[in-house]
């Protein structure tokens, strides 16, 4: 989840999922180097969602479940709902992946 943690402007929010894991998300990303924004960030035990505005290139959702890791379609500009749902398995980490 490099990406994410390189692309922060913004403070960032921190969530403890079950079983003690810490993920730092974003509350409310800036504009960065990449071509997308997200807000609204909400994460539960296995599920995740955030709003997110495409503004250049094509960004994807990358759900790290304990069993596999989930990977979104790439869709263009536009405003966007991304989320990821691990099941009955605990999610590990999220990512919005991004290329030009």
């Amino acid at each position: 989840m490099k990406r994410v943690m390189r692309g922060l402007s913004a403070a960032a929010a921190t969530t403890v999922l079950a079983g003690g894991l810490l993920v730092a998300l974003p509350g409310s990303a800036s504009a960065n180097q990449y071509g997308y924004t997200c807000k609204n960030w909400k994460t539960g035990s296995s599920t995740w969602s955030a709003s997110c505005h495409v503004t250049r290139g094509k960004a994807r959702t990358v759900t790290v479940c304990a069993n596999k890791t989930h990977y979104g379609k790439w869709v263009g500009k536009g405003q966007w709902k991304f989320e990821g749902d691990c099941g009955q398995y605990a999610l590990r980490a999220t990512d919005v992946q991004w290329k030009a």
